[in-house]
């Protein structure tokens, strides 16, 4: 029978272990966007200023497939879209409700996490088709839930935590503020007490794309990129499915051009949203303890191969996305170009908490790569799929 001070000091050695574990526990802030290209991101400042220059960028970042639910299934799985199984955006090869069937929500990022001590919250785009007519329904693993519901900017809802909250048009119902607010609120209640993962998820800059009022007049001379590809005059090299596609006429062009202004200026709000977390991370004095991974689930075609706006090709505007990483030990304004994969970002996570990844991980951690001496090209992956 243990002794009152033998009990008194195994009850302390349990807290110290616990508050040791937290300390050394980084937190984890995903920001993951819709429809993102790897060119856009030079149009956001604080993006720049607060994560690129202060972090690490890897330019040769690739989606498997390049289309939201599949890529975001990835993201949340650490496997290829034939390894998890939902193919499409939509039932029944894809969709929420296919990744649900298949009782993958029992064993994601979040749920690593959660197990490992995280505080988990997400905030915003879950998977195509979610809530599929369940509205307060919570997947496992995640202790904040935010999940909105088929938001195109205003008047869409969110379940919050298992009440669902309906927005309007008013300017302060704006979703990437809407968004901002709760994951700082987050932040304030979490940061004292345990260490936490942010999975944030705004739609910008998917179309429609809506900027905030505030931002409505900004880029007013800016136009899509003019590189090589666009609307090019020989496809004689392309499949027969670009061959097939009639050269971009001045009014698709010009439509081109207005989608890629819309792009940048919703693009704003998500750059104040970058700022505000940094700058409540600091405030509690969780910056330094934290790390920041910024991506996109896919990229996006602006008339290049004649291609109009869309994505889901194997061509790179599709396929080739941002990264860039900030935190403890990354190397400021670094640039590798490894090659690294959205696969990989579910088992770097897992590292960082000292969970384990599961076994039917495709991914490989990245964290080899996030330390001072990073392995050289050569002796990193070759080949990824696509």
């Amino acid at each position: 029978m243990k002794t009152a001070l033998q009990a008194t000091l195994a009850a302390s050695l349990i807290f110290f272990q616990i508050c040791y574990s937290q300390s050394n526990q980084p937190n984890i802030v995903l920001i993951l966007l819709d429809d993102l290209d790897s060119h856009s991101i030079a149009y956001m400042p604080q993006l720049q200023a607060l994560l690129q220059d202060q972090g690490t960028a890897f330019p040769n970042f690739f989606v498997s497939v390049p289309v939201c639910c599949p890529s975001r299934a990835s993201f949340l799985r650490g496997q290829y879209a034939h390894n998890h199984g939902v193919l499409t955006n939509h039932t029944p090869d894809g969709g929420f409700v296919k990744f649900r069937s298949q009782g993958h929500e029992s064993s994601t990022i979040a749920t690593w996490l959660h197990d490992a001590g995280y505080r988990t919250a997400l905030f915003g785009t879950y998977l195509n088709g979610y809530p599929a007519g369940r509205p307060t329904y919570i997947p496992q693993g995640w202790d904040e839930w935010y999940g909105v519901m088929y938001s195109n900017f205003f008047n869409y809802s969110i379940n919050e935590n298992g009440q669902v909250v309906s927005y309007g048009y008013d300017p302060q119902d704006y979703e990437t503020d809407v968004l901002a607010r709760h994951a700082t609120g987050f932040i304030r209640r979490t940061a004292p007490v345990a260490p936490f993962f942010i999975y944030f998820a705004s739609v910008a800059p998917h179309e429609p794309a809506v900027p905030a009022l505030r931002h409505q007049n900004e880029f007013p001379n800016i136009t899509a990129p003019r590189r090589p590809s666009f609307n090019e005059a020989d496809v004689s090299d392309k499949p027969a499915w670009v061959r097939n596609l009639p050269l971009l006429t001045a009014t698709a062009i010009a439509g081109i051009d207005t989608l890629f202004r819309k792009r940048l200026q919703s693009l704003l709000a998500v750059d104040e949203m970058i700022k505000s977390l940094v700058d409540t991370l600091s405030a509690y004095n969780e910056l330094e303890n934290t790390y920041f991974f910024f991506t996109s689930d896919n990229g996006y075609h602006f008339g290049e191969h004649r291609r109009r706006m869309n994505k889901n090709t194997a061509y790179e505007e599709s396929i080739r996305v941002p990264l860039i990483v900030r935190g403890p030990g990354v190397a400021a304004g670094r640039v590798l170009d490894h090659l690294v994969m959205n696969i990989d970002l579910g088992p770097t996570f897992a590292e960082l908490a000292g969970a384990t990844a599961p076994n039917f991980v495709d991914g490989r951690s990245l964290m080899p790569l996030l330390r001072d001496v990073p392995p050289t090209i050569s002796a990193w992956r070759h080949d990824v799929l696509i």
